[in-house]
Order: structure tokens, then C-alpha cells, then sequence
């Protein structure tokens, strides 16, 4: 490549996570290098670390296109992930084979596994990883991978074991808390539980908390969110600083032990009779107006690459379930929605809003949930905290959900949660099923209290 120290200086930045500023070298160097089939691959690969998929694709085709030699079995890896990302799994599956056939690596065979983790077949994943394990035993991606796979397929025991891979695949976040050691899971004294992933993994885990309870004093730090929500339901000291660097309370805190609230599972949760499913958080319902059956909606979920429209169901497709009659919906929305409600108001349905949905403090949110007769929600946090409060709770769960939904049957973490699985006909017949269960639900309940 012609300009070597700007190469130096675009790899320098890429690797140290300065994406903007590496795009912007890139692209100096493609003005003078627009046919290079290594910086056309570098290209893609940075899209795809910056969460732009399709043109990941674009770049890494062209690579593929103009590469006079082999192609290099990674830039047949990173198009099947850019594939993965986008929900388009067919076409991932086809790169995955040709990167596995030329050069089947313990890593690759991992990356390919994740696809299955995607596609909810953890049988042919599992095969994957356990190929993996075999070529390179210590392999962390590999590890998180099969501990999805597995705790899908609902082998708890063994799922959690491989769960821990997670902090060295930098999949999980180890706070280590003031130096302390890790909790064994039966030593006495006072253990610090710092909360992971998102709110909704955080409050999920968090049934977990009593179970320790009975053993251990208990600190926990959360969400600063989630604060308040925690220290009413469990009584315990509740530090909501888990996104700061250096907490100042573990200084002035005398404790133990620490642990990560997601690594309870294998000392709490290692078999199906094993999850309680019962309510363990607390909030005092927000007034209501009138008699009507009250229903939470929310129907926009998922942050990662390819999850949102995965997970989400415009409201515009929910008109059969808004025109229940004897009904009032409110938006348990958290992101802005506002246009959306509007249309459907257009069209003579009514959404009652209010700021408890975006509050700051979560236990806000949660007594307006408590509010409800029934929530009705596409896989999102809410649905965690509907189960936490023993609200009942309807889901909308994609064909290939996340691991927590389990790739069939019940959701085993609340008992007051029921699964409505999208199958091959896609989300209008799982929106005809509910509406016509809650068209019973309501008219069986108005006929009871008559």
C-alpha cells in the first residue's frame, strides 16, 4: 500500500476502538486504493464492528470480488456475520460453510456456532462448538457460545458452568469488586452482587437474590435505576453504581466476597424444579381512572444488531387487540413513540400515556405496571418486571428468541408470564391469538363479576 504510515496510522486507531477516527483514514487511503482487496476487507469489518451491516456486505463483497488469489477464509467468516447481523441466515449459512470448508479453525467453527445460537437449532450449534472445544479447549468464544446453546436447550447445570466463559470472551463485565475474592456459593459472610447485561437480564438474575439471602448478608449494586426498585423489594444495602469505574461505597463498605449477579445461576438454578417463578419485587399501583380492564402495551424491543426488528411489532399491526372492547391501553413504551400513537389514535383507538413509562427511577415504571390488569409486550425489560411483580404477562416471542425464553415451553423464571411463539406464519396470527384471548379473558371476567 502506498501510504504506509497513514495504513499505520488507520490500523493504529482502529485497533484501539477509535472507529470514526479509522473510517476517516480508510477513506483517505481508498482514494488512492479504491481496488485493494485487503483494505476493502478492512473496511467491511470495521462497518461491521460499528454495527452497519449492510455495508459490511458491500465492502467485504468487493473484496471478495477483486482478491486475484485465495480469499482468506476470515473475510468469508466476517460477510456470514455482516448476513447474521442483518437476520438474513440462509445467506450467513452459506458463508459460513465456505469459510469452515477452506479453513475450518477452532474459531471459525465458534463464530459459526453463534449462528445456530440465532436460529434456535442448538443441536447443530452445540455439535459446532463441541468441534471447536476439541481443536482448542481453552477458546472463550467457543465456551459462551455452548453455554447459550445449552442454557436454551434448558441444561442448566451444565449451561452455567460454560456461562462463566463469558468475562473471558468479553461477554460479560467481571467488576471485581474492591479486590474481594469470588463467592464459592457456600462460604459464610457478606457478599457483594454487582448486576450485569441490561435492565432486563439485571432484574431477571435478581430472583436470585433472595436465595442468597437465606445464606449471606447481601450488598447489591445496580443500575442507578434500578436502585430504588431493588432496595424496596429486598431490604438489603443497594448501591446503584455499577456503571462507575471506581465506586466510592466499596471503600467505606466492609464485605467478603463478590460475584456477579448472572453467575448465581449455577448455585440457584440448576434444575427446571429449581425456579420458583414467584413474585419477588414490590410496587404500589398508580390510580386508575375508572373500571375498565387495564392493559400495558409495549411493542419496540432489542438494542444489538438485527435484534430490534426481530423483536419488535409495529403498533399499526396491533388494531385487532386495541378494539377489545371494555379495554384502556397504556404505553409502557420506553423509547420515543409518539408518531406511532398518534396514527393509531387517527384511526379512533385510544393509548393513554404518561411519564412513568421513561422515568429515570424504574420503580416508577414498575407501579405503573402494577397498575395493569395485563401486560401485553413484544420481548423487552418490561416483561421482566411484569413477571418480577407477578403482573400477568402476555409475550410476543419471535420464532428464534434469546436464551432466557427457552427454545420451547414455559418461560421458567415467572410464573405469571405466558409465551405466544411467532411460528411460520409470522406476527399476524400471533396478534390474532391474543387478541382473541383477551377478547375472552375480558368478557369471561365482566361475566364472573356480574
Amino acid at each position: 500500500m502506498a501510504d504506509i504510515p497513514l495504513w499505520q496510522e488507520a490500523q493504529a486507531l482502529h485497533n484501539a476502538g477509535d472507529f470514526d477516527g479509522a473510517l476517516e483514514a480508510y477513506d483517505k487511503l481508498l482514494t488512492q486504493n479504491r481496488d485493494n482487496a485487503g483494505l476493502l476487507a478492512t473496511v467491511g469489518t470495521l462497518y461491521l464492528q460499528m454495527g452497519k451491516s449492510g455495508l459490511g456486505m458491500v465492502f467485504l463483497h468487493r473484496s471478495i470480488e477483486n482478491t486475484k488469489k485465495e480469499v482468506p477464509s476470515d473475510i468469508y467468516c466476517n460477510l456470514a456475520l455482516a448476513y447474521k447481523y442483518a437476520g438474513l441466515h440462509e445467506e450467513a449459512r452459506r458463508w459460513f460453510d465456505k469459510s469452515v470448508k477452506k479453513n475450518p479453525t477452532a474459531e471459525t467453527l465458534a463464530t459459526y456456532a453463534s449462528l445456530y445460537v440465532e436460529t434456535g437449532e442448538p443441536e447443530k450449534g452445540e455439535e459446532l462448538c463441541r468441534k471447536a472445544l476439541a481443536m482448542d479447549s481453552t477458546l472463550p468464544f467457543a465456551h459462551w457460545n455452548y453455554s447459550l446453546l445449552l442454557l436454551e436447550h434448558g441444561q442448566w447445570e451444565q449451561g452455567w458452568k460454560e456461562y462463566d466463559w463469558g468475562f473471558q470472551s468479553k461477554m460479560r463485565i467481571d467488576r471485581a469488586l474492591g479486590g474481594r475474592p469470588r463467592w464459592d456459593g457456600k462460604s459464610p459472610g457478606t457478599v457483594a452482587v454487582y448486576g450485569e447485561q441490561g435492565i432486563g437480564d439485571e432484574i431477571m438474575f435478581a430472583s436470585m437474590i433472595p436465595d442468597l439471602m437465606k445464606t449471606n448478608k447481601v450488598i447489591l449494586e445496580s443500575y442507578d435505576r434500578l436502585e430504588n426498585l431493588f432496595s424496596r423489594a429486598f431490604g438489603c444495602e443497594v448501591y446503584g453504581t455499577r456503571e462507575d469505574q471506581s465506586p466510592s461505597w466499596v471503600k467505606d463498605v466492609d464485605f467478603d466476597y463478590q460475584i456477579s449477579i448472572g453467575s448465581l445461576g449455577q448455585y440457584f438454578r440448576n434444575t427446571k424444579e429449581s425456579f420458583p417463578g414467584a413474585a419477588y419485587l414490590k410496587a404500589e399501583a398508580t390510580p386508575r381512572r375508572g373500571n375498565k380492564f387495564r392493559v400495558g402495551i409495549s411493542w419496540t424491543g432489542g438494542a444489538k444488531a438485527g435484534r430490534v426488528l426481530r423483536r419488535s411489532i409495529p403498533l399499526s399491526w396491533w388494531a385487532s387487540i386495541l378494539g377489545t372492547p371494555n379495554c384502556e391501553f397504556v404505553s409502557l413504551q420506553y423509547t420515543d413513540c409518539e408518531d406511532e400513537i398518534k396514527m393509531v389514535e387517527g384511526q379512533g383507538y385510544e393509548i393513554i400515556q404518561t411519564p412513568l413509562a421513561k422515568s429515570n427511577d424504574y420503580y416508577d415504571t414498575a407501579c405503573l405496571v402494577k397498575s395493569c390488569d395485563l401486560v401485553i409486550s413484544c420481548c423487552t425489560s418490561v416483561i421482566h418486571l411484569a413477571g418480577a411483580l407477578g403482573v400477568p404477562c402476555w409475550v410476543m416471542t419471535p420464532k428464534t428468541p434469546a436464551w432466557r425464553y427457552q427454545n420451547s415451553g414455559r418461560m421458567p423464571w415467572y410464573r405469571s408470564v405466558r409465551l405466544y411463539r411467532q411460528g411460520d406464519e409470522g406476527w399476524p396470527a400471533v396478534i390474532t391469538r391474543i387478541a382473541r384471548d383477551l377478547s375472552d379473558h375480558v368478557y369471561s371476567k365482566e361475566k364472573h363479576a356480574a
